[in-house]
């Protein structure tokens, strides 16, 4: 099978992602910095969820994400520049590597070394608002603020793996159907489109219990 050729549309504005990375491979400091201030919030949250942790039980995690994602900008090199999307995925498959690894060692040794910035510096992005974008009507109409950012998260944690990973990849990678479908190995756009009509409607029905408890 031929290799498939992806195309950039024209045109793109100076703070477009993609345009970002590629001025950071040419070793521009500033499009560095915009990227890991754009990235960090939905990397932490995407590799959290991936690892099983809620993000108040992350924080012990916070320097080796920011200095893994800082390292990682310094190796743009190795992307297939592809989509947004995928860059986004690659970026926190990478980053939840260098956390995994992390685990599986127990080391605790602390990091930084000055670069790392306080968490409080980067507003995490409302989970609630990712993954119900444009749906209505949703358990906002019940639940409001924290409340249900909690639940949200509590459920999400719940699903199967694969489940909770096509919600990741479709919300917060904010992935095409496409490339959900090449991510989680599936044949084609429908059987991902499936894959993550069913995640969201035991999502859904999860949280709706959980309201009714």
């Amino acid at each position: 099978m031929p290799r498939r050729v992806y195309t950039l549309r024209m045109a793109e504005p100076a703070n477009d992602t993609l345009s970002l990375v590629r001025l950071a491979r040419k070793g521009d400091a500033g499009a560095a910095e915009k990227l890991f201030e754009r990235y960090l919030p939905r990397v932490r949250q995407i590799v959290a969820y991936r690892l099983g942790f809620r993000l108040s039980d992350f924080d012990a995690f916070e320097d080796l994400v920011q200095e893994s994602l800082l390292n990682l900008f310094e190796k743009l090199d190795q992307f297939e520049e592809r989509s947004e999307a995928t860059f986004r995925n690659w970026v926190a498959r990478c980053v939840g590597n260098t956390v995994l690894n992390h685990i599986r060692d127990e080391k605790a040794v602390k990091r930084g070394g000055g670069r790392v910035r306080p968490l409080s510096s980067f507003d995490s992005e409302d989970l609630s608002k990712i993954v119900f974008a444009g749906k209505d009507p949703s358990p906002s109409s019940v639940l409001r603020g924290k409340e249900l950012r909690d639940r949200t998260e509590a459920v999400l944690l719940e699903l199967k793996e694969h489940y909770r990973e096509a919600i990741i990849l479709r919300s917060f990678c904010e992935m095409s159907f496409e490339e959900v479908a090449g991510a989680l190995g599936l044949r084609t756009e429908a059987a991902a489109r499936k894959m993550v009509s069913r995640a969201m409607a035991e999502l859904r029905q999860k949280l709706e219990r959980k309201l009714e408890e």
